[in-house]
């Protein structure tokens, strides 16, 4: 906010130590890309004069390095510590003097309650008033990994499908137009593929509304591993599900479709405590340059 660094400049009010806090926030409020407010975190932990590194605890729950500014060959050393990592995680509290893995301190970066992350400590030293920076920093971090994991979420959400996992329907019929263009252009073999799980009516009725969900994300599950990523597995309607299949032809589809159905088969879907073999109703349909994008799809959904 320009005009409010212009207040402080004509009221001759220097920003001093806060300067570097402020520009973080002003690129977090742009949305910067986090590479670019990592850097800048960076410029600002310099004043510990010490080695630190920063680790994110993401949704996946995975641990990734975010910042070292030590020995790279310490690298794989500290990320090899799983157990320290895990005993913060799970008492949400700080841990010191573990100079033998390699760290003098190591603080949990919370948010909601959840740890999101480690800023850590690779040397004994006295921090003094630069606690206040490292106060400083953790929260900010934890602002900083949430908020970037909600807006990640919020891009997830708008093409994907909740229940399932799968891309969802308003994503499928952008990416049909174009899959429909490569195809006639590059004069390659484009087959879609829609399915429905047999008698799903009644397993609802058996399981329950939370069971059928459950099935249809266990389903959804089944699609994405048998499935190439080019072949965008989505779920188009409440039952409805659908694969496209680039240059695949119609004996290639049915291929497909038979080693879906023998996965089905061999591997049962435990749901509400009943276990049980899902069948399909399918069709098949494989483009035809005499189609526009919207027939080809509602030819497929005659099932």
């Amino acid at each position: 906010m320009e005009y409010l660094k212009q207040i402080l400049k004509s009221n001759k009010i220097e920003m001093g130590n806060v300067k570097e806090i402020t520009d973080i926030f002003e690129m977090l409020g742009n949305q910067q890309e986090l590479k670019n407010i990592f850097k800048k975190i960076n410029k600002y932990l310099e004043n510990l004069e010490a080695e630190y590194s920063v680790w994110e605890y993401n949704r996946d729950k995975d641990i990734q390095l975010l910042m070292f500014n030590g020995d790279k060959d310490k690298k794989e050393g500290y990320l090899n510590n799983q157990h320290i990592f895990s005993k913060v995680q799970k008492n949400k509290k700080p841990l010191a003097d573990f100079e033998a893995e390699g760290f003098n301190l190591m603080l949990p970066i919370i948010s909601r309650e959840e740890v999101v992350g480690y800023f850590c400590l690779h040397q004994n030293i006295e921090l003094g008033d630069k606690w206040l920076n490292v106060y400083l920093i953790v929260q900010l971090l934890g602002f900083t990994l949430k908020y970037y994991e909600m807006i990640d979420l919020m891009k997830e959400m708008s093409v994907v499908d909740v229940i399932t996992g799968l891309y969802n329907y308003r994503h499928f019929r952008l990416q049909i137009d174009l899959e429909v263009e490569k195809a006639k252009r590059f004069k390659k073999s484009l087959t879609l593929a829609t399915m429905k799980v047999k008698d799903f009516d009644e397993i609802n009725k058996k399981l329950g509304f939370e069971g059928g969900e459950q099935v249809l994300k266990l389903f959804g599950s089944t699609l994405k591993k048998i499935s190439r990523k080019t072949d965008m597995p989505s779920r188009l309607n409440d039952e409805m599900f659908a694969i496209l299949l680039y240059e695949t032809d119609l004996q290639g589809a049915q291929k497909y479709i038979q080693r879906l159905e023998r996965y089905l088969s061999e591997v049962p879907i435990v749901a509400q405590g009943y276990s049980f073999s899902l069948q399909l109703e399918h069709n098949l349909v494989e483009y035809s340059k005499l189609m526009s994008s919207e027939e080809f799809l509602e030819e497929a959904k005659k099932i």
